[in-house]
């Protein structure tokens, strides 16, 4: 990581998707989150949120796991989620055009530690399973100030 982390903890589903939705909300064409945990920490979950603060009704938002890729037209900003957990070398980025997807909107990728995403510069968000069954969510900051500045208002 190269730039300062900030971390929050979420105790429930609900939590999850409002941390979500300020990252959203800041979300511009061009922008994205490269999420990264183990299954079942709530990356899907964090991604709802993104949805709902691009526009979209985040009850709308499925894992593409199977599928590797949706698309959700919010009112403010398309979204493409991506899942990379089945896909296999990095080489198969190129099928996905995330260079493409990034000029109509914004882009999640789950399981981004799959693949080299530097190049484009996202915002790193790893969120983490804790025992008592709470989230503990890292924002690497400064890929992405804007993004950090709506983490962090109204803690």
């Amino acid at each position: 990581m190269t730039g300062t982390v900030i971390e929050l903890s979420s105790h429930n589903e609900e939590h999850t998707i409002a941390l979500g939705e300020r990252v959203g909300s800041a979300l511009m064409p061009g922008d994205l989150v490269a999420l990264a945990g183990p299954l079942g920490a709530g990356k899907t979950v964090f991604v709802r949120g993104l949805a709902s603060g691009a526009g979209t009704d985040p009850r709308e938002v499925r894992s593409p796991t199977f599928v590797l890729h949706h698309v959700y037209r919010g009112s403010r900003l398309t979204l493409h989620h991506i899942d990379l957990y089945r896909l296999g070398p990095v080489a198969e980025l190129q099928v996905l055009d995330i260079e493409g997807l990034l000029e109509s909107g914004a882009v999640a990728i789950e399981w981004s530690d799959l693949a080299d995403l530097r190049v484009f510069d996202p915002a790193r968000i790893t969120i983490e399973a804790l025992d008592d069954g709470a989230r503990l969510i890292r924002l690497e900051e400064p890929a992405l100030p804007r993004l950090a500045a709506a983490w962090v208002h109204d803690r």
